[in-house]
């Protein structure tokens, strides 16, 4: 039975809004990550042939520098695990106090499916920073980005960064790296701590970690000094730090 003229118009309606409104939960998607950074579809473009090359010998390419203080400290990193172990690792934020020695305390604040809030307590020199981070979670673009948490009492002026993977050859993963942090009412050479110099530390300790499959916060972080040269005291290989 044909349907009258009063039901083809609400049916039209009824279409009309639907598409409106999937419209725009798309465009509430695409402006949540609207900030992703893109690399390419194999995640190397910015990358020259040299750092490419230091990144198949295992090593940290940096590629931006923080010569204006305020832009993302950009680095490349592969693991030597599967992208899907990676993100299983990575992702699971509230286990940074495994591998990152700076952080003496870690509480979690909130846990949702896509997003989490988290309380860092750190010991920097003689100081003790406080500050909460808000991580974000889109696996389907394997991204991960994070920013301080507005609402509380951060011993941080600012703070942003991101991660995101992509699978690099045979069961390994290369890993996109930026971050930003600017730290109020202290000395600029404490600062730089959280600068360049101190990204490189902590993306030594991450790399370890990931590549041990957990275990380097547990055991590899047991480290003593020979000679002035830091061991580990596990494989007595000399630790690049």
């Amino acid at each position: 039975m044909p349907l009258s003229p009063p039901a083809v118009l609400f049916m039209r309606t009824f279409m009309r809004g639907i598409i409106l409104i999937s419209s725009l939960l798309m465009l509430g998607v695409q402006s949540l990550f609207a900030g992703m950074p893109g690399f390419g579809a194999d995640g190397l473009s910015g990358l020259t042939e040299a750092q490419r090359q230091d990144l198949d010998k295992g090593k940290i390419v940096f590629s931006t520098t923080d010569a204006g203080g305020s832009a993302l400290i950009e680095a490349a990193v592969v693991f030597n695990v599967p992208l899907q172990e990676t993100w299983r690792l990575l992702s699971r934020t509230e286990d940074q106090i495994k591998y990152l020695k700076e952080i003496y305390e870690l509480n979690i604040i909130k846990t949702e499916p896509a997003l989490n809030i988290q309380e860092f307590k750190l010991k920097i020199a003689f100081l003790d920073i406080v500050y909460r981070v808000v991580h974000r979670f889109d696996e389907a673009n394997q991204y991960m980005y994070w920013s301080m948490d507005p609402s509380f009492g951060n011993d941080l002026e600012g703070l942003r960064g991101f991660w995101r993977f992509y699978p690099y050859g045979q069961g390994r993963c290369l890993a996109r790296y930026g971050s930003n942090v600017s730290v109020r009412n202290i000395p600029s050479w404490i600062e730089a701590i959280f600068k360049k110099s101190g990204v490189k530390k902590s993306l030594i300790a991450v790399k370890r970690y990931v590549d041990s499959g957990n275990l380097w916060g547990q055991v590899f972080k047991l480290d003593i000094w020979v000679n002035d040269i830091q061991l580990n005291c596990i494989t007595g290989e000399k630790c690049q730090v």
